[in-house]
């Protein structure tokens, strides 16, 4: 696999890097694991009974993001048009 290199100073990116990839996902994976067990150090004023299940918000907030890609990946689909739509 060849590096690609930054052509104004020569260097190549630290997303280019081998490992960065893996460092940054376990580092999303830590702050999304102290996140979710934050949810044990307060006491929440909730309206509903379900907002003070464990981890609801980081579920919830799952759920939603699903969601919203699924309903992008339908209106792709829907309001897609072909390559050469403009030619001719």
């Amino acid at each position: 696999m060849e590096e690609t290199k930054n052509t104004a100073s020569g260097r190549t990116g630290w997303l280019e890097r081998p490992g960065s990839i893996k460092k940054l996902f376990l580092s999303l994976l830590v702050v999304s694991a102290i996140l979710i067990l934050a949810d044990l150090a307060y006491h929440k004023h909730a309206h509903y009974a379900v907002e003070e299940w464990f981890g609801f918000y980081a579920i919830f907030g799952f759920i939603a993001y699903s969601l919203i890609v699924g309903a992008g990946w339908i209106w792709r689909r829907l309001v897609m048009r072909s390559e050469d739509y403009y030619d001719g």
